[in-house]
């Protein structure tokens, strides 16, 4: 090995080199303009005003359903709204012997 190569002198200048790009680089995210939240949340505000609009005009031109027939009614509670059950007279007798007279 020669004796011009000095390894201190290597590092030195390794270092030398990294701080210098690390200021650079520094500087430039300083200078770099910054989001402005206000106006971030201004844009959110007006894409949720957007899509509400958009949600609000497909529902309204959406065509009404028909009617449901008697065979889509659904006969169970959970299934959809109940129909009121027409209303029966008491009968005289208190014990309901399953409707067999």
């Amino acid at each position: 090995m020669s004796g011009s190569f000095s390894p201190v002198i290597f590092l030195y200048g390794m270092a030398l080199v990294v701080a210098v790009g690390k200021a650079f680089t520094l500087l430039i995210w300083r200078t770099l303009p910054k989001p402005r939240p206000p106006l971030q949340q201004e844009v959110l505000e007006a894409w949720h005003r957007r899509k509400a609009r958009v949600q609000a005009a497909k529902e309204a031109a959406r065509e009404p359903k028909a009617p449901p027939t008697a065979k889509e009614v659904p006969s169970s509670p959970a299934g959809g709204e109940d129909k009121p059950r027409p209303v029966t007279p008491a009968s005289d007798t208190s014990v309901n012997d399953g409707g067999s007279r």
